[in-house]
């Protein structure tokens, strides 16, 4: 090997997850198994977002809930799946949080939409930007000091886990949420305070309490299986 050859940082290899991009896919199209589990995991967003709004009956309201436990789920799943997971959050959102508790089919429509921000967009920051900083995007660094032999920086992991995901996009979700069922009048007008509040603490508790759970129990199988998105699609 050349002396050139060899003063050529491998930036591809320099984290377990370099693979784990913002890129289309693999380079292959989706295959009927990946569609197959991406249909079955849309429908379990479905069936958690309504049981998220139904369960704690008191504690919820036009499709909002005080402990919204789908919120994790959809998070996790996007990590894992890319565009899909946000998918699943927008349409577990119309039709569990929304239509099947009463809301109307406008309202759903429209405030859905403050389910598809974080996890999009918690998609881009961690596969764009903190991989490359030594975050896993699969949040593996959460309950883990390594990851492939890596050690973990996992005070780090958690504060960006919080500030991204806990406070930025659920309050950015929660503004969009609360804001158009409160335009729309679903929500009274002096109740926008109260339920914004519930939104963010319901998200954020759901957050804290069931994502390490699912991902010390699940992702590593996930990956071992070989059913980690490489990018967006695939």
């Amino acid at each position: 090997m050349s002396e050139g050859e060899n003063t050529i940082p491998n930036t591809e290899s320099k984290y377990p997850w370099s693979n784990y991009t913002l890129k289309i896919g693999r380079g292959e199209p989706v295959s009927t198994t990946q569609y197959v589990l991406y249909a079955v995991q849309i429908a379990a967003i479905i069936v958690l977002s309504y049981l998220s709004v139904t369960v704690f009956g008191p504690l919820s309201y036009a499709g909002i809930s005080l402990f919204y436990f789908v919120y994790p789920f959809f998070l996790v799943f996007t990590m894992w799946w890319g565009i899909w997971g946000p998918i699943a959050a927008y349409v577990g959102c119309v039709i569990g949080a929304g239509l099947l508790v009463g809301t109307g089919i406008v309202p759903s429509l429209a405030y859905s939409v403050s389910d598809f921000i974080p996890p999009f967009f918690a998609f881009v920051i961690y596969r764009g930007f903190l991989a490359n900083r030594g975050y896993d995007p699969l949040w593996r660094d959460l309950t883990d000091n390594e990851v492939a032999g890596v050690k973990t920086k996992r005070v780090g992991a958690w504060a960006w886990f919080i500030l991204i995901n806990g406070v930025i996009l659920n309050v950015l979700s929660g503004v969009v949420g609360v804001g158009i069922l409160w335009y729309m009048g679903v929500i009274a007008h002096n109740a926008f305070w109260p339920w914004f509040i519930g939104w963010v603490a319901g998200d954020a508790i759901a957050m804290v309490i069931i994502t390490p759970v699912l991902v010390k129990g699940l992702t590593g199988l996930v990956e071992r299986q070989g059913l980690i998105n490489h990018g967006w699609v695939t």
